[in-house]
């Protein structure tokens, strides 16, 4: 991150990565309402600021996501759950961690295998940790509210069928995003130098 508010190419792909969350956010490319929760890809420009500019910038992108996130509960919430999102630790804690996460998946794959694979793994790590924050921020503060809001009997009825499908989905779907626009970043920055 060394640099980045100050390298204009750095600064300026912060600015896109956040362009592109609020347009995700703000419409319905970026959040698919499925029954009681919200299968979201807005997670991918966290993703993506984490691997390219680092950990620093990831939290940057990661927090700003997550203040997108509290303001789409306040003004406009699409499912059921989605005003338990007003509470920061349930909206933005978890998104805070996406491109750290993501940043270290890919610098610890890099030396094992090609950047192909280890920049699909990163964002496979940094939705999982979306997917797997959100829920456990919304069992640690809203448990009680979800299952009455969901009708369910365990807070595991709630969270299996999104582990099985939304989220394999988006982890996939995170990872080959990530991995192409990656690789055309290398590939563009190394022809500029």
């Amino acid at each position: 991150m060394s640099g980045t508010f100050t390298n204009t190419r750095k600064l300026t792909f912060l600015a896109l990565m956040l362009a592109i969350t609020i347009i995700l956010d703000l419409t319905p490319l970026g959040a698919v309402p499925l029954g009681t929760i919200s299968a979201t890809v807005t997670h991918i420009p966290t993703i993506l600021t984490g691997v390219i500019l680092g950990p620093l910038a990831g939290w940057i992108m990661g927090t700003l996501m997550g203040l997108t996130s509290l303001i789409h509960a306040l003004t406009r919430p699409a499912t059921i759950i989605d005003p338990l999102f007003i509470h920061p630790l349930v909206s933005v804690l978890p998104r805070m961690f996406i491109g750290i996460t993501a940043y270290y998946t890919g610098q610890a794959l890099k030396k094992a295998v090609k950047v192909p694979a280890a920049s699909f793994a990163a964002g496979v790590v940094g939705s999982i940790t979306n997917t797997v924050l959100v829920f456990l921020m919304l069992y640690l503060v809203y448990a009680k509210k979800v299952l009455e809001l969901v009708g369910a009997q365990s807070y595991m009825a709630v969270i299996l069928p999104v582990l099985t499908t939304n989220a394999i989905a988006e982890a996939v779907i995170s990872g080959l995003i990530t991995m192409a626009v990656v690789l055309a970043y290398n590939k563009y920055s190394k022809s500029e130098i």
